[in-house]
């Protein structure tokens, strides 16, 4: 096991109060209120912020709201759904971008609330002159690092120098 400082995702993280909107694009979309999720099938495109993902499935999952204790100025949302998303699964020629950073996968799963991603299915990732791969990443965005699983290898390109 190697751990390894964060190379991908910065944008996920939030702090308290902030709003993201996601985006999602597809073919088809099968939404269950039952089973608190929506399926997005064939050329899924997710956008939040700088971060673009695609797969063959993604699959949302939802949660009832936890009930908020105060708003700031005793403002009320205009539009109150009951539910927001705890966790969002990409399944099948998952491609991840954010800012210089890019990923591939067949896996991944980011847990909303620990703010975590799991990428697994052959799992590469690069960043600055740096490839990384192993069996299972873990990326903890809370604490800014990384894990790295199984058959780990890290390729350090080194930048030419200019002059």
């Amino acid at each position: 096991m190697v751990v390894v400082g964060t190379v991908l995702f910065p944008v996920l993280g939030r702090g308290e109060g902030q709003k993201t909107t996601t985006v999602i694009t597809s073919k088809t979309m099968t939404a269950s209120s039952q089973k608190n999720q929506a399926i997005f099938r064939e050329n899924v495109k997710m956008v939040q912020e700088e971060l673009v993902v695609h797969s063959d499935i993604m699959i949302i999952y939802f949660k009832e709201k936890s009930p908020q204790t105060s708003s700031p100025a005793g403002q009320t949302a205009s539009r109150k759904t009951g539910k927001e998303i705890q966790f969002i699964e990409a399944k099948g020629n998952v491609k991840i971008i954010s800012g210089e950073s890019r990923a591939i996968c067949q896996h991944a799963l980011y847990d909303m609330q620990t703010e975590k991603i799991v990428l697994r299915g052959s799992p590469v990732v690069w960043q600055a002159g740096t490839r990384i791969s192993g069996l299972k990443m873990t990326m903890f965005l809370k604490e800014n690092r990384s894990v790295v699983e199984g058959d780990t290898r890290v390729i350090i390109e080194e930048a030419e120098e200019k002059e």
